[in-house]
């Protein structure tokens, strides 16, 4: 099995790029950080690099752990790292995370918030490792439908979305773990909002696939830049990471 993979950030409109990527030199571990807008200027950058340090610190050779336990244990030493960081600069540094590695021929992944996991296998696309926004237990207990619960998100102010969403740290974090046996032919993207909000994850893929994939990714990237300007003369942090089975 062979990986090709790459990953590109752009700083949007702020000035101040709250996106962090890291990809190991050994093709195995891939980390996207998204620190929120509403952490500040400061705090989002905390976030991300916070994030990517404590990855790129974390080897997976010394730790003596299962894939799985691995990628448990530094979720869980980002998110305290947040929390302490959060409370020694009292300031809340949040956003969202994908975690991603490769061992052998698994993908394991897991992700907090807004910010996508898809995979490509045998033809189907699936965001994958996705952790539950804030009440959608709701809807399975049957309270309310899901188009009630979109509704009640689009009544709101844009600024209250995040209500319903879910970021690092957080005391107990709802995520979950999830592996995947990779063949050639199957594709991965993390990629933040900035991305997702404007390109669909069938524009991803038929895009990587087609091209070579540093081309696709930046063009992709470019693209999502230029309808949010469209849209909204303003543009976020977009950041992608792309691998594709060989």
């Amino acid at each position: 099995m062979h990986i090709i993979e790459y990953g590109q950030t752009l700083t949007g409109s702020s000035g101040v790029n709250g996106d962090n990527i890291y990809i190991s030199s050994d093709k195995k571990l891939f980390v996207l950080a998204d620190g929120a807008s509403g952490a500040g200027r400061n705090g989002k950058v905390i976030m991300s690099s916070t994030c990517v340090d404590i990855a790129r610190q974390f080897d997976f050779h010394s730790s003596d752990l299962s894939p799985h336990d691995y990628i448990a244990s530094s979720f869980q030493k980002i998110n305290q790292a947040l929390i302490e960081i959060s409370q020694r600069e009292r300031v809340l540094c949040y956003g969202t995370l994908v975690l991603a590695f490769i061992h052998n021929h698994d993908l394991w992944v897991t992700t907090y918030g807004d910010s996508p996991a898809y995979l490509l296998k045998d033809g189907q696309i699936a965001r994958i490792a996705r952790n539950r926004k804030r009440y959608e237990d709701m809807i399975e207990d049957g309270f309310i439908t899901r188009d009630q619960y979109n509704g009640y998100i689009l009544n709101m102010h844009e600024r209250m979305w995040s209500a319903f969403d879910r970021f690092l740290p957080e005391i107990v974090p709802n995520n979950v773990i999830e592996q995947y046996t990779l063949s050639p032919g199957d594709m991965f993207i993390a990629c933040s909002d900035g991305l997702s909000d404007w390109i669909t994850p069938e524009q991803m893929f038929a895009k990587i696939g087609q091209q070579e994939i540093s081309t696709a990714v930046d063009e992709l990237i470019t693209s999502a830049r230029d309808i949010a300007l469209n849209k909204q003369t303003r543009f976020d942090d977009i950041s992608a990471i792309a691998v594709t089975v060989r």
